[in-house]
């Protein structure tokens, strides 16, 4: 049997992980449209940083895939998927036939509709090559404005302050992190934030940019306008679901796939950024993981449910350790706790003395600890102590 795997990902690479434990013979085959062998794109940032090179942020090497009898074809973008010939056929025309194949081709950054999105000096951050343009350009530059307040856009910011010297972070919501903090919790982490010079915009929508003098102008809804050198949107991302196109693969805001991973088609999987479980797109790195690994366990004939993955997220950002585990939206029914310190914040959400959220910033020794309490949903005697702990 051959398999076929399109995405070197952590979901790609999970599924090719977990076919060759089941099975020493089947054929996988693996396409990527990257130049290089499967990274930590988390770790891209440090790479912006300057922290670590290229090199120290690739986990799995040309070595790894000769010794796991993996084909791995770099820099071979898949065009389009044949599903009735059962075949794929790259951008360069070339064509290779499958049994079965497990979509992993993941996201790209998304790009809000603001007119002057194309001018020099804008960017997004979603590789190593992406990265590379954004030190180049940064040299030597005074000022840059990221647009948007989430995990990867605050992480960005600081990278950049080693190239410029001011930096600002737009937020169209009306805090940081909206899908990861609530309000409060928000204001803490961004007088944090605030104090290592960073400048916070907050509720603040992003309508058009234009070059005046070789400078960017970032004009606002509002009226407001901020003159910048260099501008990186941090928005979310976006499926790239050309590659299903046309194929009668049903899609929505990803491809959707059922509790075996599989889609529309038969034979055919998705994993990992490009996939839709449930009506959610986790854009998680656990969460491509584990769908990857179910995807490749079940291309090979194994026959393991996905339930979904707990939403959590535990990053050092700007130096900052913070956590966000489980459903931490307040609604009837939920007793919320909180614990403030100086450098230090905890909150956990209750439903019936069992944990089904948790905040954590400055301290996050209790994540795993919490995690777990959530997925077996333990009654807890005396919620209050997990704070002391």
């Amino acid at each position: 049997m051959k398999i076929i795997i399109i995405g070197n990902g952590v979901a790609g690479i999970s599924a090719a992980e977990s076919i060759r434990k089941k099975n020493k013979d089947i054929e996988i085959v693996m396409y990527s449209d990257e130049k290089y062998y499967h990274y930590s794109r988390p770790r891209v940032i440090e790479y912006l940083s300057g922290k670590v090179p290229a090199e120290k942020i690739i986990i799995k090497d040309k070595e790894y895939y000769n010794e796991n009898n993996i084909k791995i074809n770099l820099n071979e973008k898949v065009k389009r998927i044949d599903v009735n010939s059962k075949k794929i056929v790259l951008e360069n025309g070339k064509e290779d036939n499958y049994d079965k194949l497990i979509i992993a081709a993941g996201a790209s950054s998304f790009l809000p509709p603001v007119k002057g999105f194309d001018l020099n000096g804008v960017f997004t951050l979603r590789t190593i090559d992406d990265a590379d343009k954004i030190i180049k350009f940064s040299q030597n530059k005074k000022r840059a404005i990221v647009v948007g307040g989430g995990l990867l856009g605050l992480e960005s910011a600081m990278s950049l302050k080693n190239y410029v010297e001011e930096i600002y972070v737009v937020e169209f919501f009306k805090w940081l992190l909206p899908r990861q903090l609530d309000s409060e919790a928000s204001l803490f982490f961004q007088n944090m934030i605030e104090k290592k010079g960073i400048k916070i915009l907050l509720d603040k929508q992003t309508e058009e940019i234009k070059n005046k003098n070789d400078k960017l102008e970032v004009i606002f809804k509002d009226g407001e306008i901020i003159e910048t050198d260099l501008i990186l949107f941090s928005a979310g991302i976006k499926s790239n679901l050309e590659i299903v196109k046309d194929t009668g693969i049903e899609y929505g805001r990803g491809i959707k796939v059922n509790e075996y991973l599989e889609t529309s088609i038969k034979d055919i999987y998705a994993a990992g950024d490009i996939a839709e479980f449930n009506g959610a797109v986790y854009g998680i790195w656990p969460a491509a993981k584990e769908q990857g690994m179910a995807a490749g366990l079940n291309a090979s004939g194994e026959n393991l449910k996905y339930t979904g993955s707990i939403l959590s997220t535990k990053l050092k950002i700007t130096g900052i350790d913070l956590a966000s585990i489980g459903n931490i939206e307040q609604k009837e029914g939920i007793e919320v706790i909180t614990k403030k310190e100086n450098k230090k914040f905890i909150k956990i959400f209750l439903k019936d003395k069992m944990l089904t959220g948790a905040i954590l910033i400055g301290d996050t020794k209790n994540y795993q600890k919490f995690q777990d309490l959530i997925k077996i949903k333990t009654i807890l005697k005396d919620p209050s102590s997990l704070l002391t702990q």
